[in-house]
């Protein structure tokens, strides 16, 4: 906290004073060692000599005869203390057995047994013994030597110790250490005037570097120090200069990764969602979003079940964060029904112990409804064929089993065979078209097609059929229509179909009403195309609005039975679809139940001059 107050200058100064005193006081600290060091030494020679001395005149006491042996040990303590008169030491004699013969300080008949003092035990063990310890009886801290006193025979007769105070060590040592300290408080304010003379100098670069990075790290990354001053600050400047590139250039790539990422995001069809290792949402893009009908402010940053409120797909990323990569499909019925299928797989972070999850989510509901549309066409097919099969097949039975001896019989089945046969081979043909058109690709080469002339030759191939029924015909197609484009052929076979319906699903003495007119289709690029509208409208039955959306389907038929016994094959509407599509057009029913239908088709205008033809009216 005090040191987040202080400014370049007094952190530099602070820094060179810390350095000082330490370095000083380890000076000190060594210096003190070592003075103690040697005074010790030099009190372990002198008491290594007055130790070998005092056992030398301390042997003839120990020795004695066994007559003069009590006169021998009671002239033992009044040597010791004219020894230790004579040597300023204390000198204590101690017998084998531990028991104090003599000391110089102390009466020796108070003293306890000192066969367990360190530096006996230690003379015992080694020939000599040195320690440094506390003497309960004096009450000071001595420097004990105690040597083995034995006789020439080898037996051991006791024990001389030498001790010395450690108190004129002690006073050496802090006359040392004041000094020292002495010495180090002159050479610390010394330092302080120096170092604050440094960092004055060092300091306003400091301070400059400082801003320029407070500008870089608000977005500025043109700023740039000069290079000057001394070497070190001219290397700090220019290192400082070059991360300032490297910054700019590497926040200018991750700014255009992230975009082309967010780019790529919001272009992808499949919903794309990450959770972090607290199943916390930190990417949706807006594909997920519809499919899941939440707003991606909303979702960004809470829990996934709270954003999505769908367990499946919860489970799903907790199995991919768990690790596992997990695809499963689930229903999703807001804000539609759909089927998504999804791929969860594991985030792996370096930094965390367990990472997060991603999930792309793909809308299959198209698959799911292109596989019920094959069922369906499977099945609708094989009822198709088995149809007209079974009763050419009845037919020729009958046939066989005598009924062709009766020539009208014979001729009414025959007839009924060739109905049957002609309608497989409608069947056929009409599978191999859209076979055709559903494998010729998504755009086919056009030419200019007159809209009229084709009219005309497809009211020729139902005009007998509508005239039978007392259908009347209207035609509303104005000669200055710019051509179509399309293949003629082909545009005659939608007109055929939609005006082939509109008479066998209209009753006799109604109206069918064929109309065409131009206007402009919006295009993706902005941009408006010329296009012709052409419908087909009949007071026919009408379809019912259940059966409207599938009615282009293959084999889709509203009422089986009519459309079979009027001789359609269930494909017709299907061929127009794709052959208007093919060439860049859309088709569409409009129907009342009762009333009757319109059936309408848009393509586009074949290549007109500028200014030719009548203006387009723009619809959206």
């Amino acid at each position: 906290m005090i040191e987040s107050r202080l400014g370049y200058r007094q952190r530099l100064a602070l820094t060179y004073l810390l350095v000082a005193v330490i370095s000083l006081s380890v000076i000190a600290v060594y210096m003190t060692g070592a003075t103690r060091r040697y005074f010790l030494t030099h009190v372990d020679d002198e008491l290594r000599a007055h130790a070998r001395l005092a056992a030398e005149a301390f042997r003839p006491s120990l020795l004695g005869s066994s007559s003069d042996q009590q006169d021998g040990l009671s002239s033992i303590d009044p040597l010791a203390d004219s020894l230790g008169r004579q040597t300023g030491l204390r000198i204590t004699v101690i017998a084998s057995d531990g028991a104090v013969l003599g000391d110089s300080e102390a009466d020796p008949t108070s003293m306890e047994n000192h066969a367990h003092r360190p530096e006996i035990l230690e003379a015992t063990r080694s020939g000599m013994g040195l320690v440094t310890r506390y003497s309960g009886s004096l009450g000071v801290e001595q420097r004990y030597i105690a040597v083995p006193v034995s006789a020439s025979s080898g037996e051991l007769l006791g024990y001389v110790r030498v001790a010395m105070p450690l108190s004129q060590v002690q006073a050496s040592s802090a006359a040392v250490r004041r000094f020292a300290i002495s010495a180090a408080a002159i050479a610390v304010i010394a330092g302080l005037a120096l170092s604050l003379l440094l960092a004055a100098g060092i300091g306003r670069p400091l301070s400059d570097l400082a801003a320029a990075a407070r500008e870089i790290a608000r977005g500025e990354f043109d700023r740039r120090l000069p290079e000057r001053g001394a070497v070190e600050l001219r290397e700090l400047a220019s290192s400082f200069n070059y991360m300032a590139d490297e910054v700019k250039r590497s926040t200018g790539e991750l700014v255009e990764r992230k975009n082309r990422m967010e780019a790529i995001l919001l272009a992808m069809t499949d919903g794309v969602l990450a959770v972090d290792g607290s199943y916390r949402v930190i990417l949706v893009n807006r594909a997920a979003c519809e499919m899941l009908g939440i707003s991606q402010d909303a979702a960004i940053g809470r829990h996934v079940l709270e954003a999505v409120r769908n367990h499946d797909l919860a489970d799903a990323l907790e199995a991919g964060a768990a690790g596992q990569h997990d695809v499963r499909e689930i229903k999703l019925v807001s804000p539609f029904r759909r089927h998504v299928r999804i791929h969860a797989a594991p985030i792996q972070e370096a930094s965390l112990t367990r990472g997060g999850a991603v999930a792309v989510l793909q809308d299959v509901s198209d698959l799911h409804r292109l596989e019920r549309v094959r069922r369906d066409f499977v099945s609708n097919v094989s009822h198709e064929l088995r149809t007209p099969i079974t009763s050419i097949k009845g037919f020729v039975d009958t046939l066989l089993d005598g009924a062709m001896d009766s020539p009208e019989t014979l001729a009414r089945f025959l007839g009924i065979i060739g109905q049957e046969t002609d309608r497989l081979a409608r069947i056929v043909s009409d599978l191999l078209d859209l076979s055709k058109l559903e494998s010729s690709g998504a755009v086919a080469k056009a030419t200019s097609v007159s809209l009229r002339v084709a009219v005309d030759a497809a009211l020729q191939a139902v005009v007998q059929s509508a005239e039978r029924k007392r259908i009347r015909v209207s035609l509303d197609v104005p000669g200055d229509l710019p051509e179509l484009a399309a293949d003629e052929s082909l545009l005659c076979q939608v007109l055929v179909n939609l005006l082939g319906n509109a008479v066998n699903y209209t009753p006799g003495g109604g109206e069918i009403a064929v109309s065409a007119s131009l206007e402009a289709q919006e295009t993706g690029d902005a941009g408006v195309r010329p296009c012709v509208r052409v419908n087909v409208a009949d007071t026919g039955i009408g379809i019912a609005p259940e059966h409207l959306p599938r009615l282009f389907e293959r084999f889709y038929r509203v009422d089986k039975g009519r459309s079979r016994h009027a001789g359609g094959t269930g494909l017709g509407l299907s061929i127009v679809k794709h052959i208007v599509e093919r060439y860049g057009g859309r088709v569409s029913v409009e129907s009342r139940l009762g009333e009757g239908s319109t059936f309408s088709f848009v393509l586009p205008a074949a290549d007109v001059a500028p200014g030719s033809g009548p203006e387009p009216p723009h619809v959206s």
